[in-house]
């Protein structure tokens, strides 16, 4: 069954309320241009982030590694695509000391504020 397939099969399930969740989402997916993975000074400390935002690779990594799957993270990030996911996965595979690092800092820190 393609996903296609799938997604159509759940859609009489949906709530009024999460079928226009669904569609403000489908109409802003296919208003955005790709982006890549940007780092900037003075951005997130400079870490490698999705172009032109604020969130940084680390974080979406961290979720999927909490067990978020890809549509729990579009959800909750609305603002990203599921390019820009595929970037993130992407830059990790290849910088994945720099990424990995990057969650232990952020989890250092989250320690020492508690």
């Amino acid at each position: 069954m393609t996903v296609l397939k799938k997604a159509e099969a759940l859609l009489p399930q949906l709530t009024d309320k999460e079928t226009e969740i669904l569609l403000r989402h489908i109409y802003r997916l296919r208003k955005r241009k790709p982006r890549g993975i940007a780092k900037r000074p003075g951005v997130c400390g400079g870490r490698a982030c999705i172009e032109g935002t604020r969130m940084p690779v680390w974080s979406l990594v961290n979720h999927r590694l909490l067990g978020f799957t890809e549509w729990e993270i579009l959800y909750n990030f609305p603002n990203l695509t599921p390019q820009d996911i595929k970037n993130a996965w992407a830059y990790y595979k290849s910088n994945k000391a720099e990424i990995d690092r990057d969650i232990q800092d952020n989890e250092w820190e989250d320690e020492k504020n508690d």
